[in-house]
C-alpha cells in the first residue's frame, strides 16, 4: 500500500498558489509576500510591526522585509504609536485603501478556482481539515521552541 503523503500535497497547493498571486499582484508592484501583511494591517489598522508578526505568525524579520515593500510602494505609512514612541503603527494609504476591494477579488477568484467541482460539503470538510492541520502544525512547532 502506497503512503500518501499531506505535505506533498500541501507544499504543491502551496507553490501553484504562489505562482497564481504572483501574476495576479504583479502588476500591482507587490507578491505573495506582501498581500497577507496588506490585508492584515487593512482589518487592523493601527496595529504594531510586532503585533502583526504575531497576529499572522510570521517572524519579524519577514514582517520588517514586507513591511518596507508595503511602505516603498505606497500601500502603508507608519507613525509613532503616542504611548510609546519606539513602537510604529501602520496604516494604509489612500493607495492601499483603494487596493484593498480589488485583493479581496483576486482572493476571492483563488478560492473559486481552489473549489472548483467541490460542493459546500466538501468545501467545509476540507477547510475544518485544513484549520486542524495548521493548528497541529503550530502546536508541534511551539513544543520544538519550548524545547529550545
Amino acid at each position: 500500500m502506497t503512503q500518501r503523503s499531506f505535505g506533498k500535497h500541501v507544499t504543491g497547493i502551496y507553490r501553484h498558489l504562489q505562482i497564481i498571486i504572483n501574476h495576479d499582484l504583479n502588476p500591482y508592484g507587490l507578491g505573495s509576500g506582501q498581500y497577507t501583511f496588506l490585508g492584515t494591517i487593512a482589518e487592523h489598522e493601527g496595529i504594531s510591526q510586532k503585533e502583526l508578526s504575531a497576529l499572522i505568525q510570521i517572524d519579524k524579520t519577514t514582517t520588517a522585509k514586507a513591511i518596507k515593500k508595503l511602505e516603498e510602494e505606497d500601500y502603508i505609512y507608519r507613525l509613532h504609536d503616542p504611548n510609546d514612541k519606539r513602537v510604529n503603527q501602520l496604516f494604509l494609504t489612500e493607495k492601499g485603501q483603494e487596493f484593498i476591494p480589488i485583493l479581496r477579488g483576486k482572493l476571492q477568484n483563488i478560492t473559486k478556482i481552489l473549489t472548483t467541482n467541490m460542493d459546500k460539503a466538501q468545501q467545509e470538510v476540507a477547510f475544518e481539515s485544513l484549520q486542524l492541520m495548521m493548528n497541529n502544525a503550530v502546536d508541534a512547532v511551539a513544543k520544538i521552541r519550548e524545547k529550545d
